[in-house]
């Protein structure tokens, strides 16, 4: 059987983190603690490099699997944060994309929990409570694994960021460009992001005696359901000043479908996204955004995580949410 870090770390009584350190050559831990460690990994026999230094072939390997896996900013973005941070914590970072979560996940998973890997990340949107209780008894009793993915009542250690405050936040930037009516394009009412961004604004408003929210069109978070959002909008009577749309990808849609009807932005009506994406920089106008930041939530996943392989009894933080921004430019 394959020596992983974690019988290092129950050998030494180091966490995990502290052995990859040692065995990936950080000059910022003890010589005595150095010893200790590498003295372990000869024992139970775990390959140190042929100059029989502290540096190793090995990391700690972990999967990120996920669904609807394509080419776009949003998932260029997701990765890169979370790869960012594998990088410096001495993780070798896998993607296993999966098509369809219905057909062949919990395999994959039970797979890759048997296989050579030391954790999971699991961003799968479309999973709620009762798919992961079954993931949780199908695989290993506490296999380290962390979701990306908001759900209202985590099974799992869950790291995201914090939807409700995106659009608390949208519908307060929008008083304070001293917009009235306010109008939003929703996400799919399956997942659980989409509810919280809806929440958040709806809530405000409701809050608010010089604000009314006078329309709210269903969209599924793709560039053609913005456009078509516009196309609602466009035969409306009671028309909302500002609209919020619960991603960029909408707000795109939206935004190339109103210049083709002859509405100008902000002027006509301003407009919001959600991500923050780079493509908002150069759409004409630039779009103003929910800022996520995506390092920082592959920072709190990565330490979340070896957390979780350092300790399998760790119960606390079920649910962390990774804080959001306002990020205004021309369309509002």
């Amino acid at each position: 059987m394959k020596v992983t870090l974690k019988d290092i770390a129950d050998d030494t009584g180091y966490s995990i983190s502290t052995i990859s350190r040692v065995l990936s050559g950080s000059d910022k831990i003890s010589t005595e603690t150095k010893n200790e460690v590498i003295s372990s990994a000869q024992k139970l026999g775990y390959k140190l490099n042929k100059n029989g230094n502290s540096r190793i072939k090995d990391t700690i390997n972990v999967s990120l699997v996920a669904t609807g896996f394509h080419e776009g900013e949003f998932y260029s973005s997701f990765f890169h944060g979370l790869n960012k941070a594998a990088h410096q914590n001495n993780i070798r970072l896998f993607l296993s994309a999966v098509l369809d979560y219905k057909k062949g996940l919990i395999k994959l998973l039970k797979s890759l929990a048997s296989d050579y890997y030391d954790g999971i990340i699991l961003f799968v949107p479309e999973l709620n409570s009762s798919d992961y209780e079954k993931i949780k008894k199908t695989l290993p009793s506490k296999f380290p694994i962390i979701s990306n993915s908001l759900i209202e009542n985590p099974v799992f250690p869950t790291v995201t960021f914090d939807s409700y405050s995106g659009g608390f936040l949208a519908a307060k930037h929008f008083q304070e460009q001293k917009y009235k009516k306010a109008g939003i394009i929703l996400g799919p009412p399956e997942r659980s992001e989409s509810r919280f961004r809806k929440n958040g604004f709806a809530d405000y408003i409701s809050q608010q005696s010089d604000m009314e929210l006078v329309w709210i069109c269903k969209g599924n978070f793709t560039f053609e359901s913005g456009a078509e959002a516009c196309r609602q909008f466009h035969d409306l009577e009671n028309k909302p000043e500002a609209v919020f749309a619960s991603n960029d990808t909408m707000a795109q849609g939206f935004l190339e479908k109103a210049k083709m009807l002859g509405y100008k932005i902000p002027e006509d009506v301003a407009l919001l996204g959600y991500d923050d994406l780079p493509h908002n920089k150069y759409t004409n106008p630039t779009i103003s955004s929910i800022h996520t930041d995506y390092e920082q939530l592959g920072n709190t996943t990565i330490n979340a995580l070896l957390q979780r392989i350092s300790d399998e009894d760790i119960t606390f933080g079920l649910l962390s949410f990774v804080p959001v921004k306002v990020s205004q430019k021309q369309s509002t």
